[in-house]
C-alpha cells in the first residue's frame, strides 16, 4: 500500500531550495528538469496572512509545483536550543496560528509535504524533548484530521547528525506518512542506515529533505562532483526506499556566518558541475515539474 503521495514505479520525485531566488536560479540552470517541489520554511509562531501572500506569490511563478515546508516549533535558526516551545503547541498556545496554517494550506489545494519541527533529534540546535514533541505532533495531525486537511503528507524529518535515540521521537506509523533525512557531508551518508532500515520496516518512503554539498560546493568542477555529487547520487540509486529528492541551491558563505565555511553549492556557478547534474536528472527515474 502505497503513502500518501508515493510515487509508483520506483519514481523519485525532484525538489528545491530553499528561497525563491534559490528555487529560480537552480530551474533555470537544470534545462528541462525542472524540480517538482517548492522548498520554503516558517515558525509557527510567526505564521501570518502576510506570510501565506507572499508563498502564493512565489509558487505562481511555477505552476504545477508542489510544497515542501519546513514548520519548525522553535524561535531560533540554529545554535539556540532553549527556544523551542514544542510543549507550548502541544498545550494549544498555538492553537490559533495553527488553524491558520491548516486552512490556508487547505485552499492552496496542491499537494503539501509538511516537515512538523524538522530535524527533530537536533538537541544541541533546536532542542526539541521527545515527549513533548510526539504530543506536539499529534496535537497537530489531529486537528489537521478535524479540519478535513487531504493535501498535506506529514514528514518526520532526522538529523543524521543530532541525537541517535531517534525513536523516542516517533508519534506512530498512524500519525506519519513519510521519513526523511538531512545530507550535507558525505559522512551523513553512512549515518542514516539504520534509520533508513527503520523505514523499510514501518513501510515508510523516504525524503531526503535537505542536501546540499557542505565543505565541498561546486566550484572544483569534477573534484566537487567526485567528492560530493557522485557518492550522493549512488546512494539515490541504492536505496530503493528514497522517493524524494531536495537539493538546498545556497552560497551558503552568504546566507549565515555560522555557515559560512560550507561554501557556494549552487549548481549554475560550475559548468562541469552544471552539465553532469543535468545528465543524472535526465534518468526517468526522477518526477519534475513538466
Amino acid at each position: 500500500m502505497k503513502n500518501k503521495f508515493e510515487p509508483k514505479d520506483n519514481k523519485i520525485l525532484h525538489g528545491a531550495g530553499q528561497d525563491f531566488k534559490a528555487f529560480k536560479n537552480y530551474g533555470n540552470s537544470v534545462e528541462n528538469y525542472k524540480p517538482k517541489l517548492y522548498m520554503t520554511y516558517v515558525q509557527i509562531k510567526w505564521l501570518n496572512t502576510n506570510w501565506f501572500k507572499n508563498l502564493k506569490k512565489e509558487i505562481k511563478n511555477f505552476p504545477g509545483v508542489w510544497l515542501q515546508i519546513g514548520l519548525s516549533m522553535t524561535d531560533t535558526h540554529s545554535g539556540e536550543p532553549e527556544k523551542h516551545y514544542e510543549d507550548k503547541v502541544a498545550e494549544g498556545e498555538y492553537d490559533k496560528k495553527i488553524d491558520l496554517f491548516l486552512e490556508e494550506i487547505k485552499k492552496l489545494k496542491i499537494p503539501c509535504f509538511v516537515r512538523l519541527g524538522y530535524e527533530f533529534n537536533g538537541l544541541s540546535w533546536y532542542g526539541y524533548q521527545p515527549k513533548t514533541f510526539v504530543k506536539a505532533w499529534k496535537h497537530v495531525i489531529n486537528k489537521a484530521r478535524k479540519n478535513k486537511l487531504n493535501n498535506v503528507a506529514w514528514v518526520w524529518h532526522y538529523a543524521a547528525s543530532g541525537e541517535k535515540n531517534y525513536v523516542d521521537y516517533y508519534p506512530g506509523d498512524n500519525y506519519v506518512d513519510w521519513w526523511a533525512i538531512t545530507i550535507f557531508s558525505i559522512d551523513d551518508l553512512k549515518k542514516v542506515k539504520l534509520f533508513i532500515k527503520d523505514a523499510k520496516k514501518h513501510k515508510k518512503p523516504i525524503m531526503i529533505a535537505e542536501s546540499s554539498a557542505q565543505y565541498i560546493g561546486t566550484k572544483n568542477g569534477q573534484e566537487s562532483w567526485n567528492k560530493w555529487f557522485k557518492p550522493f547520487f549512488n546512494f539515490i540509486d541504492k536505496t530503493s526506499e528514497i522517493k524524494a529528492f531536495c537539493y538546498i541551491n545556497w552560497n551558503w558563505a552568504e546566507k549565515y556566518k555560522l555557515w559560512k565555511k560550507w561554501g557556494d553549492c549552487r549548481i549554475e556557478e560550475n559548468e562541469i558541475v552544471k552539465k553532469k547534474y543535468i545528465k543524472e536528472l535526465s534518468k526517468k527515474k526522477y518526477i519534475h515539474n513538466k
